[in-house]
């Protein structure tokens, strides 16, 4: 598995490998000639925990999704270190003939890798143009230019996902899953995949029928966008992730050549239900049983797991204190 960031990645349709004689082979989704699980391994993954925060700056959701990186790579770093000092006990006491005595023969005593530190931010950003890596500083648009947008009502920010210019505002459903790609052993590739195949069930709930296309995001047909997809991993863990439109004042894409795709259209799911009450509240319960499902994992809210997390994420949202997710 590359530790790789993913970034705009050519695209392929979702299918399964045929059976061949008596063998069936395992179904796969196709990503950029790789071949994916249809189901994520689960070697007794925790239930996923989930938090929903409204009018988040982008700027601030960005420091908060580097610091619960940060906190997962200590965390994991604490296990690595637990897991090798047991180790090297149980082969001490092996070496002195007290390893049945000890209770130290085997390692199964030692700390799982069970996603039980795994987070997904559900996220409403007050209106924001942002730009992905490649267009960073001297790559990036010009000063001029991004005045013009900030005209608009929007701030202009760049940012380390992957992607190109779009924009973030009230009435999207944005989703930052900090994950470790580690235990279920997933690629960066099919991570990419199976955010748009849970893309695409969310849209299944609601009677859409979304796909891909060669172009990374989710589509309704090869010219209208209705999710775009950035992601960033560090050392195995993710973060940034995708966005949904629900009821998204689509009026803001029209400024913008919207992830660099010159000619094609942003919609929404209010726009393709002609239902404006297809609130961001309203799409979540269908969007965490659709990414549940791809990557089998339940889900359960951040203030029953861990409510001192939940509690410390508030307090930075509000105050920009992060000395306790250090």
């Amino acid at each position: 598995m590359s530790p790789e960031p993913a970034t705009s990645l050519p695209r392929r349709a979702f299918g399964t490998t045929i059976t061949k004689g008596s063998t069936k082979t395992t179904p796969t989704i196709e990503a950029t000639g790789a071949a994916c699980p249809t189901i994520v391994a689960r070697p007794r993954l925790s239930p996923l925990p989930f938090i929903y925060l409204r009018n988040l700056p982008y700027e601030r959701s960005s420091a908060l999704q580097q610091l619960l990186v940060d906190r997962q790579l200590r965390l994991r770093k604490e296990r690595e270190d637990l897991r090798a000092q047991a180790v090297t006990a149980a082969h001490g006491a092996r070496q002195s003939g007290d390893g049945e005595n000890s209770g130290l023969g085997g390692v199964t005593s030692t700390p799982e890798e069970d996603g039980s530190e795994d987070l997904i931010l559900l996220v409403e950003h007050t209106a924001t143009y942002t730009n992905g890596r490649r267009n960073r500083g001297a790559h990036g648009i010009s000063d001029q230019e991004a005045l013009r947008l900030q005209n608009l009502g929007a701030v202009y920010v760049e940012s380390l996902r992957g992607g190109e210019i779009t924009f973030h505002g009230p009435g999207q459903l944005v989703a930052y899953p900090i994950l470790d790609l580690k235990p279920i052993k997933l690629s960066v590739r099919c991570y990419v995949s199976y955010l748009e195949k849970a893309i695409i069930a969310t849209c299944a709930e609601l009677g859409i029928k979304a796909v891909t296309t060669e172009n990374t995001g989710v589509w309704i047909n090869d010219q209208k966008k209705i999710a775009a997809i950035g992601v960033h991993v560090q050392r195995y863990i993710t973060s940034h992730g995708l966005a949904l439109n629900c009821n998204t004042d689509l009026g803001f894409f029209n400024h913008i050549v919207a992830c660099g795709l010159t000619g094609k259209e942003t919609t929404s799911l209010s726009k393709e239900l002609n239902d404006p009450s297809v609130t961001v509240q309203a799409v979540i319960p269908k969007f965490l049983k659709g990414f549940g499902a791809t990557f089998n994992r339940d889900f359960v809210a951040l203030s029953e797991t861990r409510p001192e997390l939940e509690k410390v994420i508030h307090e930075y949202v509000q105050n920009g204190n992060s000395d306790k997710l250090r």
